[in-house]
């Protein structure tokens, strides 16, 4: 079973297919709009308006995944599927660079806050000072064993 999010996208994809040319749908396979045709949420009803073009559609992200995925596997040439897939590759690689600048460990404390630092001591010196003053206090039993030791000099 699909997500709810992914079956109303399918809605959608099919509604498009639906106002598609003949051509387009006959390069797309019979079982993948099997399944979407099985998958496909029963509730939704898209509200698309089809005098505007794909681009200016109101879609959701995942029918933009979906149509995205149907033309780069089902309806371009090698050249533009080989140009796509370079954009991609480019885009996860920027992406990447992105998150190892910002959780790189060795610039992570780079940025640090020395009002921060500051307020991390104090509080350790609070901690420190709240265990010091709790007094220790020696049960009486082991206070008569220790008597006893000292008494016979025994360590």
């Amino acid at each position: 079973m699909v997500s709810i999010e992914y079956s109303e996208a399918i809605v959608e994809v099919l509604e498009i297919l639906q106002y598609s040319d003949d051509n387009i749908i006959e390069k797309i396979p019979k079982k993948l709009i099997e399944f979407w045709q099985r998958n496909k949420s029963t509730t939704y009803k898209p509200n698309l308006d089809h005098s505007k073009s794909i681009n200016e559609m109101e879609l959701k992200k995942k029918t933009r995944s979906i149509i995205s995925m149907v033309y780069l596997n089902y309806l371009c040439d090698d050249e533009e599927k080989n140009n796509i897939k370079l954009i991609l590759k480019d885009n996860e690689r920027k992406y990447q660079q992105k998150l190892r600048e910002k959780y790189d460990p060795d610039n992570i404390f780079k940025n640090h806050n020395p009002k921060q630092e500051i307020s991390e001591k104090i509080s350790e010196n609070v901690v420190a000072t709240d265990r010091d003053m709790v007094e220790y206090k020696e049960p009486i039993f082991k206070k008569i064993i220790n008597a006893i030791k000292r008494f016979f000099h025994i360590n």
